[in-house]
């Protein structure tokens, strides 16, 4: 009976330890939401073609593709006439992945590329990276990392796709819900 009371007692203790430690560490964690507009210079698209004779990107096909952040709400409706290189950046999107669809799919594909985004906002003293999908469908996408004031956080974004600009690059809306662990 000795043995059972003690294995009581210390389990007792022990959980009362583990529940007084676990809302010191929610309440230490740091949670920042924030929200960018990324609009994709198309004119700055490359692929790896599958095919010697490929003239658009296939299923497959790997590519590397950049284009301007800017403040949230910056391209209005589909921005189809909004430039990516006009003034009022705050930072540069670097995008590489592979094609799902073949390119002729888009826009009628819900997802068409898997990719790692780089965000430097404004430069890789402060940026982000992510990996998911992206198409016309609204994606989640793992945040990945991130460096100086970002280093540490992790989370996601949300990613919803405005339409085309004037160039034929994506616009994009971003939504970043992040947590740095531990609030350092």
């Amino acid at each position: 009976m000795k043995a059972v009371w003690r294995t009581f007692v210390l389990f007792t203790m022990a959980s009362t330890w583990l529940l007084a430690q676990a809302p010191q560490a929610s309440a230490q964690a740091k949670k920042l939401t924030f929200g960018v507009d990324v609009a994709e210079d198309f004119t700055q698209f490359v692929f790896t073609p599958v095919h010697s004779t490929d003239v658009i990107p296939l299923r497959g096909s790997m590519f590397l593709t950049v284009g301007n952040v800017f403040p949230e709400g910056t391209i209005v409706g589909d921005g189809h006439d909004f430039d990516p290189n006009s003034s009022g950046s705050i930072g540069t999107w670097v995008c590489n992945g592979v094609m799902l669809v073949d390119a002729d799919q888009i826009p009628d594909a819900p997802i068409w590329v898997d990719t790692r985004q780089r965000f430097k906002l404004p430069d890789d003293s402060k940026s982000l990276t992510t990996d998911g999908f992206e198409g016309t469908a609204v994606q989640l996408r793992t945040v990945t990392g991130g460096t100086g004031e970002l280093q540490g956080y992790i989370g996601q974004e949300q990613q919803e796709f405005l339409g085309f600009n004037i160039v034929g690059g994506v616009n994009l809306r971003i939504t970043f819900t992040l947590t740095k662990p531990g609030g350092k």
